[in-house]
């Protein structure tokens, strides 16, 4: 698969699993994020209880992960060493135990456990890339995260709801926006998807957008996270590419189909 575009735009990737985790936290320190106003169309509450399968695969996690080869699009697989994630879980740790936001529902989701925190552990993360097109080498990078077990908090849709807007408790310049939306249809698995927009407002007025969208999915008593970020310079501007958007929902529907059907 590769992401073309005829319009250009500034795209910054985020590869990993964390990057969810990341942009949340990154709002405690000078130089958070930010990002752009929400979709049209958020819907408050899903739609429909699914009927999800709760019976654990007999595989280990690293066995349910999406392998080489196994991406849509032909993307390149690559499960992310747990060594090397120690930094960046390490500090995730560290900022979920302290106020992050001013607005209290904002606050409790930026310090929710989710699957990154298990990145070093007993779970698993995997970055799946792709290259804009065949002259443009720009590389976009998606995350994928798992755990076994259900992360009650992580996939509680309500919570999310409950934060709208938000300014850093760090940085009055950095105003976080979320929404929350359905996620992909998948027999025997429920999810949702969250995009937390961070907006910036820099010394000279202007404002940069940082956005980052994590598909939040379960089953087989297993949790995942399937996410991808974006930076752009104009908070009117949506920085994901469609093709972009459109690959993060093709490997969601991937992943969570070989979980399903995994023995």
């Amino acid at each position: 698969m590769r992401l073309r575009t005829r319009t250009p735009r500034r795209v910054a990737i985020a590869g990993l699993a964390l990057a969810t985790a990341a942009a949340l936290t990154a709002c405690s320190s000078d130089d958070g994020g930010s990002d752009a106003q929400p979709s049209d169309d958020t819907s408050a509450s899903a739609s429909a209880t699914p009927t999800v399968d709760d019976t654990a695969p007999q595989a280990p996690v690293e066995e349910l992960v999406l392998a080489e080869g196994e991406a849509p699009g032909g993307g390149i697989v690559q499960v992310l060493d747990r060594p090397m994630l120690k930094d960046a879980v390490d500090k995730l740790v560290a900022d979920q135990g302290r106020q992050l936001m001013e607005d209290p529902a904002c606050d409790k989701v930026s310090r929710l456990e989710t699957v990154s925190n298990h990145a070093t552990t007993d779970g698993v993360t995997a970055a799946v890339r792709y290259k804009q097109s065949e002259t443009d080498e720009t590389e976009h990078r998606f995350g994928i995260g798992m755990v076994g077990g259900r992360l009650d908090e992580f996939m509680d849709r309500s919570l999310y709801e409950a934060c709208t807007t938000s300014r850093s408790t760090s940085n009055p310049n950095v105003e976080l926006v979320m929404t929350v939306q359905d996620a992909p249809t998948v027999d025997g698995a429920e999810g949702f998807r969250v995009t937390s927009d961070f907006i910036t407002t820099q010394p000279d007025g202007s404002k940069t957008l940082s956005r980052a969208i994590a598909l939040h999915g379960y089953s087989r008593d297993t949790t995942v996270s399937v996410e991808y970020a974006a930076r752009g310079e104009d908070p009117a501007v949506d920085p994901v590419l469609p093709t972009a958007a459109g690959a993060l929902d093709a490997i969601y529907i991937t992943q969570m189909e070989k979980l399903v059907n995994a023995e």
